[in-house]
């Protein structure tokens, strides 16, 4: 683990004011269970009992979410045994206090869903590559994994650089090609646009699509050429990629 990580990831909840810790179950998903629902939904496991793994859980929010979707064989893992301790007094079931590289070590073909929101940006170039092997090798054939990070081609100031402990920055087509690079096929990268929930949200999301077409013209008229994959503009993206059956 690199010099400072350990000492970071220890109290990472204290240096990150922002992120209070939840006290109650319905203040634990805080509105993300829109987000979880709208974007990550469609791609979990038909089967409530196939074995979903999520890596760098926090507090546990999208374990959270999934046990309340009915799936009963999840498992969470995360450096900060703080967090994992107030996951676990709000019921969230079978976590672990782990490094993820040495937990997927231990669990070659067992999972059917892997999870990394928010974590591929903190592993380092050098070792991202590894780490996503290490996923690819957990996976029971046909499994997926899942993955969110920030965007670095956000127009207004990238989320990456808000964390001292983010190492590898992203765009749409740079996830693409590392989620390739690991052997993973069917590979989906997409932004993470606001979730219409009200009048409010309604306002933002029109006000959203019309920023982003006028930047993606910009671009088009720069460029010549439109390709999806750069023209994505929100501040986090989201991947997701399958183990082929036959592997």
């Amino acid at each position: 683990m690199r010099g400072y990580a350990e000492r970071m990831y220890a109290r990472y909840s204290q240096v990150r004011p922002h992120r209070r810790a939840p006290t109650r179950t319905e203040d634990l998903l805080n509105g993300q269970d829109r987000v979880f629902r709208k974007y990550f939904y469609p791609f979990l496991p038909a089967q409530k009992r196939a074995a979903i793994l999520d890596i760098g859980c926090g507090y546990g929010e999208f374990l959270y979410f999934l046990q309340r979707e009915g799936y009963s064989e999840t498992a969470g893992i995360d450096l900060n045994g703080q967090q994992l301790e107030v996951a676990s007094q709000l019921g969230v079931r079978n976590l672990h206090c782990k490094d993820g590289a040495e937990f997927l070590r231990e669990c070659l073909g067992r999972f059917d869903f892997i999870s990394a929101i928010d974590v591929l940006e903190h592993i380092p170039k050098d070792q991202l590559l590894r780490f996503l092997d290490l996923v690819y090798e957990a996976l029971r054939p046909g499994g997926r994994f899942l993955c969110q990070v920030p965007n670095l081609a956000a127009f207004y100031t990238p989320l990456f650089y808000m964390d001292f402990s983010h190492e590898t920055p992203f765009t749409a087509t740079s996830l693409n090609q590392i989620l390739q690079l690991a052997n993973f096929k069917d590979v989906r990268v997409f932004p993470m646009g606001p979730v219409v929930h009200g009048l409010k949200s309604v306002v933002r999301f029109v006000l959203w699509k019309a920023i982003t077409g006028g930047l993606r013209f910009i671009q088009t008229v720069e460029g010549g050429v439109h390709d999806p994959l750069v023209s994505i503009f929100t501040a986090a993206i989201s991947g997701v990629a399958e183990k082929p059956r036959n592997s």
